[in-house]
C-alpha cells in the first residue's frame, strides 16, 4: 500500500518540479537566474526519465547515479546564481566562498575515485558498485559544499546588514532546505540496507513530501523582477 502511495507521490513531485520551471519561465527569471533555470530543466528531464523507465528498474537506477554527476556541477552553480541580484554588493565574498566550494569538491572527487576503486574490487563486470559509490560520494560532497556556500553568504548578508531582494531570499531558503534534503537522502541511501521495506518506504515518502512542500512554497513566493534589474549576461560563469 505504501509503495503505491510513493509511486503516486513521484508523479506529484515531477508535477511540482514542472510547475517551478514554468513559474521561472513565465516570470522571465531565466534572464537573470541562468543556472537555476538549468537546474529546474534538469530536474524535470530526469523526473520524466525516471517515470518512463520505472523508478525500480535497473536502467532508472543507472540513470539516477549518472545524473548525480551532473548535480555535482549544477548544485554549486545554482547556489552561485542565488545571489545574482546582489552580485555587486557581495562580489568578493561570493568569489571567495565559491572558490572554497570548488576546491573541496575537487578533493571529494579524488577521494570518491579512490573509495569507489576499493568498492569495485571483487565484483562482477556488470556490478554498479563503482558507479554508485563514486556518484554518492561526489553527490554528497557537492550538496554539503553548496550548502556551506549558502550559509557563508547568508551570514555575509547579515554581517553587512543587507536586505536581500524577494527572489534572492526565496531562492536562498529554498536551496538551503533542498540541499539539506539532498544530504538526508544521501544518508538514507547509506543506511537503507538496515531498514525493512515499511520503514524504507516511509522515509522515502517523508523525503518526497518534504521536497514537494518546499518547492510549492518557492513557487508561491517567487515574483517578477523589478524593471531596473538587469539580466545576467548569457556567458555568465563561476
Amino acid at each position: 500500500m505504501l509503495s503505491q502511495v510513493n509511486h503516486w507521490m513521484e508523479f506529484v513531485g515531477a508535477g511540482i518540479d514542472l510547475l517551478l520551471l514554468l513559474r521561472v519561465l513565465t516570470l522571465k527569471l531565466h534572464r537573470t537566474y541562468l543556472f537555476i533555470t538549468l537546474a529546474c530543466v534538469l530536474s524535470v528531464f530526469f523526473d520524466a526519465i525516471a517515470l518512463w523507465l520505472g523508478t525500480d528498474s535497473d536502467e532508472s537506477r543507472r540513470v539516477f547515479f549518472y545524473s548525480k554527476f551532473l548535480d555535482a556541477v549544477v548544485f554549486p552553480a545554482a547556489a552561485w546564481d542565488v545571489f545574482e541580484e546582489l552580485k555587486s554588493q557581495l562580489a568578493n565574498l561570493r568569489k571567495m566562498a565559491i572558490s572554497r566550494t570548488i576546491t573541496s569538491l575537487l578533493l571529494v572527487t579524488l577521494f570518491g575515485v579512490v573509495l569507489a576503486g576499493f568498492a569495485e574490487n571483487g565484483t562482477s563486470p556488470n556490478d554498479m558498485a563503482f558507479l554508485s559509490v563514486l556518484s554518492l560520494v561526489i553527490w554528497t560532497g557537492s550538496a554539503t559544499g553548496s550548502l556551506a556556500f549558502l550559509w557563508v553568504m547568508h551570514r555575509g548578508l547579515r554581517a553587512q546588514k543587507l536586505e536581500p531582494p524577494n527572489n534572492t531570499f526565496v531562492w536562498m531558503i529554498f536551496y538551503e532546505l533542498s540541499l539539506i534534503g539532498e544530504v538526508l537522502y544521501c544518508f538514507y541511501l547509506l543506511v537503507e540496507p538496515v531498514f525493512n521495506s515499511l520503514v524504507a518506504d516511509s522515509l522515502i515518502l517523508l523525503l518526497m513530501i518534504y521536497g514537494t512542500v518546499i518547492t510549492a512554497w518557492c513557487i508561491l513566493r517567487l515574483r517578477a523582477l523589478p524593471s531596473d534589474v538587469t539580466p545576467a549576461p548569457v556567458n555568465a560563469g563561476l
